[in-house]
């Protein structure tokens, strides 16, 4: 079994409108000239999802990278994934995700806000599908505004680590899968995700979120920063036929931070088409975000 754990966040625009992940992809820098390769590919493969989404690629720093680099070394050693280290335990470099990277030497200053998502049982590229195919972990990776990110690997331990503004520097909301996105995956093993956003559910239907950042902290800036709150989710199957969804936002789980999401009850159909509208409320504004996607069909081989 893949498990993957969160830590709940502490602390260009680009126009071309793409239709799958895969066909995202580009990414035009690294933000220095050495990182490793498994670094480069889960920076590649964070940017094919901002692509798709419209947001600014994301840049590797080498501080971020050597701090993520030890924690992933970390959990391989021990043999186990987790946020904390203790300073008992080999190669120990800080216990929470801020104090490996000033360890590191990154400074991270005020008005940022850091966050960590590790995982085992994926290499670098599928690490980046299996986050963003959750609901806590999606959030860093949907975030509107991005500043630098650092990723490590050992073996099967992924960790990567954000840097991002807060507040977030544009005031804008996300959904994700993206408007005209087709190969959307049909299915989300919620167990797999810990903690477990539908904890009385098992394989459910691929979440549908909303993301959001502002310019200014309007709200809780431990829990809930832009005062978002989900008011109306509705998400339409084949042939028009609603379908029942779980909803999340941060007035009923303080963890999702900035985000709403829309969770299916059941699997999705394959080949199919699904409508989802959200209407959200964050930061003194109103908006509905409107998304059309198409699920994969399963390869048989």
């Amino acid at each position: 079994m893949r498990y993957i754990m969160f830590i709940s966040l502490t602390g260009c625009s680009i126009l071309e409108k793409y239709e799958s992940v895969a066909g995202a992809c580009e990414t035009k820098t690294y933000g220095y000239a050495s990182p490793s390769e498994d670094a480069k590919l889960a920076l590649e493969q964070s940017n094919c999802y901002r692509n798709l989404m419209g947001l600014s690629r994301g840049r590797l720093h080498p501080d971020l990278d050597d701090a993520a680099q030890a924690h992933a070394d970390y959990m391989f050693n021990l043999g186990t994934i987790t946020h904390q280290e203790s300073s008992s335990n080999e190669g120990y470099t800080g216990e929470w995700v801020n104090d490996r990277m000033e360890a590191a030497g990154y400074e991270v200053v005020a008005g940022s806000m850091w966050s960590e998502v590790v995982a085992w049982g994926y290499g670098p590229d599928e690490a980046i599908d299996g986050w963003m195919s959750t609901v806590y972990h999606r959030i860093p990776f949907t975030l509107p505004g991005w500043t630098e990110q650092g990723f490590g690997q050992n073996e099967l331990y992924s960790s990567m680590s954000f840097v991002t503004p807060i507040p977030d520097g544009n005031h804008r909301a996300v959904i994700f899968p993206a408007d005209g996105q087709s190969q959307v995956p049909t299915i989300f093993d919620s167990d797999t995700e810990i903690p477990d956003p539908a904890p009385d559910h098992g394989v459910i239907g691929y979440p549908i979120t909303v993301t959001v950042g502002s310019t200014e902290i309007t709200g809780d800036g431990n829990y809930n920063p832009y005062d978002l709150e989900l008011i109306d989710a509705v998400v339409w199957g084949p042939g028009g036929e609603e379908v029942d969804i779980l909803t999340m936002d941060p007035t009923n789980d303080d963890l999702i931070y900035v985000m709403a999401a829309a969770m299916p009850l059941e699997p999705l159909e394959e080949g199919a088409t699904y409508e989802a509208e959200m209407t959200i409320e964050w930061a003194g504004d109103s908006q509905t975000l409107f998304t059309e996607f198409t699920t994969e069909v399963a390869d048989d081989e």
